[in-house]
């Protein structure tokens, strides 16, 4: 947002200067972004008139041209551009001037040159040549920018015969979205006065309409048209707008047209509320605010046709659609130089429809800017009393006949609790009640008994904490002396999920995985390079865009997404996430966090690699007792015969392994990734397990190995738990050490080589307990089947 510092300087006296008004925003209101000194782009630019007009001896589509810029000094140049004329008031870039030449994006510096053989001392200037073309539009491109109708001295340099000698305050937009208030020169001068702990002594414009005829407008859809207001005026004129009106365009780089067409910009720039003027006599009667029918089609002051559906708000007459909603205007009702009755309007529109509006057409204008900020009901009659008093100002024979104001749902007031004492608890400060209703006031606050007034235009004041931070942010953050805040010491319970969030970042974390926080939504596109689709995924009904369609059911696909654009930076990349989740389950959204990772992995064979960060991960939440189990049904980014799910309390709580090689290849990924999806939710049921002591044997621990070789269907978690089983006082723990596979020696089969930790707490294990124990394991595992080696 654009701000001009002359206007400011208008309304507010003893103003300081740019440079420290923008310090002002910025550590009380907004950022600042940057100051635009307009007189910068214009050096050795000066106002210079024609005197004498020559055809060039030696090109016939150029002249030479002497112009007068001082009294005694006139300069000869050569030029081609088709509407020079003796005595025309003209711009001209002397020698050391920077300008735009011919469409070049840099700009280039004015010599003394000879343009065939004829000597040029200067340029005389096209508005896109010196940046004014959007405010000074040419009719023609080789037309040069006529500024006869400007009185001014020669030599007079030309940012300030054309307005342009402000500095303009750009103002970051993002830092005030929920102060809507604020996108407007007015709101800007009231917060600098309460920062400057004064008040805005400024009254609104409140002319009285109720006495005129009423218009009989028909408002149908009063839930997203809040308010609508047409005033008829009749003997106007376009005539040319004064400059207090330009210097508030000419800083949005606004182009100043007419009148009539100024004024509905004055409004927006200067008060923030979008305003238009219709051609009375271009309009049929019987006004009516509707949807749109499916069929209509309607011209656009842009001359671009657009066909509406009927979820668009359209103002309309007996025969044709007026307006779209506040997004864009009917081309044929427009003002024009031959006007003479108009049409004013003013209202408020619901911001998510009109957004929806401009996001199916892509029409964007500033008035919808406005709206999409959610602007108050209380100004319009202020709004609309401007343009009326600004007709009145410049024109003396107008004539107010009719008005129409539907505004069935009046807003009403809003009052917030005065407590002192929270204000100066929550903010640290010890503020009198004289001192706190001082600045309060400057922000045009009342007090009513013990409770604050509310300004209507504050929509972003709801709660005390919000008026504490109003004190706080007038006083100056960095006026406030730091101190320790008086809170309550006591034990704060955790829950599981708390724990497993914090717990799960650390730890991966601590083993090199990269914590992530991808996008909560995928599209068809990204599903199908996951071997899958949208359908059975939660659409989103007003989409952020192409890439953002649906909710995600998994965190899988965005994390391929990442691994794929990061993995020409990071050969051995390994990514997690923690994040929710959406799932449809009884036609209700379910919403869960998973916990996945992905990795990219060179080894034919890494289940060791991936059993042991596994195992880890769950000693670190205190799981020790799960198994590795076959699974059918596998999602389809998945490779099917190289997934298991985990089980833990004979619950499955997910699954792990390998992603799909065509999954893989679909993400331009050459390597084998290994991934781990878990069902937090889940996992806090079964995690932080409570571990019983076991008394330490003061015996010796022995160990011993078997290797089994079973079918590849058969599951070795089975086989490890007939192990554990065998004789479950002196078996300590039981390792899987190794697997070996080879189709030509062990066709169909794998053999399995497990390492089992024995000891006693009685006596030292000899052979016999050994020999004993061993032929106790070969029965059970028996029994799964097996075939020792």
């Amino acid at each position: 947002m654009k701000i001009s510092y002359k206007v400011l300087q208008k309304y507010i006296k003893n103003i300081k200067s740019a440079e420290d008004t923008a310090k002002d925003l910025v550590m009380h209101t907004a950022e600042v972004e940057e100051i635009i000194e307009e007189k910068s782009s214009f050096e050795n630019i000066v106002y210079g008139k024609i005197k004498q007009v020559e055809n060039h001896e030696n090109a016939d589509s150029l002249k030479v041209c002497m112009v007068d810029v001082w009294e005694k000094e006139d300069i000869q140049i050569v030029c081609g551009w088709s509407n020079l004329e003796i005595w025309q008031g003209v711009a001209v870039a002397k020698i050391g001037a920077s300008v735009l030449w011919h469409g070049q994006w840099e700009p280039v510096i004015m010599k003394k040159t000879a343009i065939r053989w004829v000597d040029s001392y200067g340029m005389i200037c096209a508005s896109e040549e010196i940046w004014l073309k959007t405010e000074f539009p040419a009719k023609d491109e080789k037309e040069i920018l006529d500024l006869s109708f400007i009185d001014a001295k020669t030599w007079t340099w030309i940012d300030e015969v054309v307005w342009k000698d402000d500095s303009i305050l750009e103002i970051d937009n993002k830092a005030i979205n929920h102060r809507p208030d604020l996108f407007s020169h007015i709101w800007i001068i009231r917060e600098i006065y309460a920062i400057s702990w004064e008040k805005f002594d400024f009254e609104y414009q409140n002319i009285d309409f109720s006495n005129l005829w009423d218009l009989k407008i028909k408002n149908e859809i009063t839930n997203v048209v809040s308010r609508y207001m047409w005033l008829r005026v009749e003997n106007v004129s376009n005539i040319e707008s004064p400059e207090y009106i330009k210097q508030v365009l000419f800083s949005a780089s606004i182009a100043s047209k007419w009148l009539l067409i100024d004024l509905s910009n004055y409004s927006l720039y200067f008060y923030w509320q979008p305003t238009h003027c219709f051609d009375a006599d271009k309009i049929d009667w019987n006004i009516i605010i509707r949807y749109a029918k499916a069929w209509e089609k309607f011209v656009a002051l842009n001359d671009s046709e657009y066909e509406l559906s009927s979820e668009d708000i359209v103002i309309a007459d007996d025969k044709k659609v007026l307006a779209l909603g506040w997004v864009i205007w009917w081309k044929s009702s427009a003002v024009s130089d031959t006007t003479k009755n108009i049409i004013i309007e003013s209202a408020n529109f619901d911001q998510a429809t009109i957004r929806k509006t401009w996001k199916r057409l892509w029409v964007r204008t500033d008035s919808l800017n406005v709206f999409e900020k959610d602007i108050v009901n209380g100004m319009q009659q202020a709004w609309l009393s401007l343009i009326v008093s600004e007709l009145q100002k410049n024109l003396k024979d107008i004539k107010l006949v009719s008005f129409s104001d539907i505004y069935p749902n009046k807003q009403k007031e809003v009052f917030i609790d005065f407590d002192l004492e929270f204000i100066n608890k929550i903010v640290g400060t010890n503020y009198s009640e004289k001192e706190a209703l001082k600045i309060l006031e400057n922000l045009w606050l009342k007090k009513i008994d013990n409770k604050l007034l509310i300004p209507f235009w504050r929509k972003d004041l709801n709660f005390k904490a919000d008026i504490a931070e109003e004190i706080a942010r007038i006083t100056g953050y960095n006026n406030i002396v730091s101190t320790i805040p008086e809170i309550n010491m006591w034990a704060v319970s955790q829950t599981n999920t708390y724990k497993i969030k914090l717990d799960s970042r650390n730890y991966f974390s601590s083993v090199w995985f990269f914590d992530m926080y991808t996008y909560s939504f995928v599209n068809q596109e990204l599903m199908a390079k996951c071997l899958s689709n949208v359908n059975n995924l939660i659409p989103m009904k007003n989409a952020l865009s192409e890439e953002l369609t649906h909710l995600r059911w998994s965190l899988i696909p965005n994390l391929m997404l990442s691994l794929e654009k990061n993995i020409n930076e990071y050969k051995s990349l390994k990514l997690f996430e923690l994040e929710k989740v959406f799932n449809l389950k009884w036609n209700k959204i379910v919403e869960n966090y998973n916990l996945s990772w992905v990795m990219l992995v060179e080894k034919d064979i890494a289940y060791y690699d991936i059993q042991n960060t596994i195992k880890n991960f769950f000693r670190f939440i205190w799981i020790y007792n799960y198994s590795f189990e076959n699974i059918e049904d596998t999602p389809s980014y998945t490779h099917k015969w190289r997934t298991a799910s985990i089980k833990v309390r004979w619950q499955n709580i997910w699954i792990i392994w390998e992603i799909h090689p065509k999954v893989a290849n679909n993400f331009s990924i050459d390597s084998r990734i290994w991934f781990f999806e878990i069902d937090v939710e889940l996992l806090e049921k079964v995690a932080y397990q409570t571990i019983k002591a076991k008394d330490i044997s003061s015996f010796q621990e022995n160990n011993f190995d078997l290797n089994f070789v079973i079918d590849k269907e058969n599951s070795t978690s089975k086989i490890k738990q007939a192990i554990e089983k065998s004789d479950s006082k002196i078996i300590n723990k039981v390792d899987l050490i190794d697997i070996y596979e080879n189709e030509e020696k062990l066709p169909g089969k794998r053999s399995l080589l497990f390492t089992i930790y024995i000891q006693s707490l009685e006596r030292t294990l000899d052979d016999k307990d050994k020999a004993n124990l061993i032929n106790e394991i070969i029965k059970n595992v028996a029994k799964v089947w097996w075939e020792l080696r």
